[in-house]
């Protein structure tokens, strides 16, 4: 319906483009958002699409699947669905502007996983989209709903101005990952991993982004090659950051955030939830932070009250910080 007719006790009937991994996670945390239920989902494997359906209760009219033509006719069927008012789009990255248009365009409001696009140009076209439509788009970056993250939370613990940021981001992707990672247009780790320091930078940061220099080790791939590991030097706002991801590495996430008074240690930055204060006289306070119920439901939870009281931006993730993000990773890009 139209969104005057919304009111705050009507439920939000999602429906999920893309049926893969993080989809189960999605489904599974929205189970537990009150005034929020999955109704639809679409994929290119017929039987990936009806599993997933079985496993959350899904009417199998409303399972929709196409392997054709890429998924693009379920996708297209779930999107005309006059049952479904939000879609997750968990589609790869590339595929993520296109179909957050043509869902903003039904009148669909979107959460989309992050990145939620490859560069600023399509932050722009999905955020005129959806101010000339009238309907909400989040990117679904998880770190600005964890209780670790925030200006606020780095203001109480009394450190003082911001000197310097380092983040580390090492995994192994294996010798066989995802597919998209190894799409020379949208794999590599800068856009699967790095976008998350990159939203750190963003949130705490203001003012340009200048990149001093970005050592990479490439893999080569079928079509050309992708950033299987980067090593970033470049500063927001004129603050110093080293910026380190790893597709091939023992595993380490954590980011460092030096201040005038000590330091803030945050583990795992993409999912926030320990942090250790380091006072410069020696002193330390570990910030216990778990998230409620998972890594999903915060931003889940918000992203349905948002579409029930009819707003067209979260004020928590904005189409400006999706758009600076962008700006970020391009600049990044671009240094070589």
């Amino acid at each position: 319906g139209h969104r005057d007719s919304w009111d705050d006790s009507r439920e939000v009937r999602w429906g999920i483009l893309g049926a893969g991994h993080i989809s189960h996670r999605f489904a599974s945390s929205l189970k537990k958002v009150d005034g929020a239920r999955l109704v639809a989902a679409a994929g290119r494997t017929p039987a990936h699409v009806e599993e997933f359906c079985r496993a959350f209760s899904i009417d199998a009219a409303h399972g929709h699947a196409s392997i054709d033509d890429n998924g693009d006719a379920a996708y297209d069927a779930l999107i005309a669905d006059p049952d479904v008012d939000a879609i997750y789009l968990a589609l790869p990255h590339g595929m993520h502007t296109r179909w957050a248009c043509r869902a903003l365009c039904a009148g669909k409001a979107v959460l989309c996983e992050k990145p939620a696009v490859l560069s600023e140009e399509e932050a722009l076209s999905i955020a005129s989209t959806s101010r000339e439509r009238g309907v909400l788009f989040m990117e679904a970056m998880k770190i600005g709903f964890a209780d670790a993250h925030s200006r606020e939370g780095l203001a109480c613990v009394g450190l003082g101005r911001i000197v310097s940021f380092e983040s580390v981001q090492k995994l192994d992707y294996g010798e066989s990952p995802s597919g998209y990672l190894l799409d020379p247009l949208q794999g590599g780790c800068l856009y699967d991993m790095g976008c998350y320091a990159v939203g750190w930078f963003e949130d705490l940061l203001a003012g340009a982004c200048e990149v001093s220099s970005r050592e990479v080790r490439w893999r080569d791939v079928s079509g050309g090659c992708v950033d299987w590991a980067d090593e970033i030097h470049m500063s927001v706002g004129g603050i110093p950051i080293h910026m380190v991801c790893d597709g091939k590495a023992t595993y380490e996430s954590r980011l460092t955030i030096a201040c005038e008074r000590g330091s803030l240690e945050i583990e795992r930055l993409h999912r926030p939830e320990l942090a250790h204060v380091k006072y410069s006289d020696g002193r330390i306070l570990e910030i216990d932070a778990p998230f409620e119920v998972d890594d999903f439901y915060g931003e889940v939870s918000h992203a349905a009250r948002l579409i029930q009281a009819g707003k067209l931006e979260s004020p928590i993730m904005s189409l400006a910080a999706t758009q600076r993000c962008a700006h970020i990773i391009d600049a990044i890009r671009l240094k070589l």
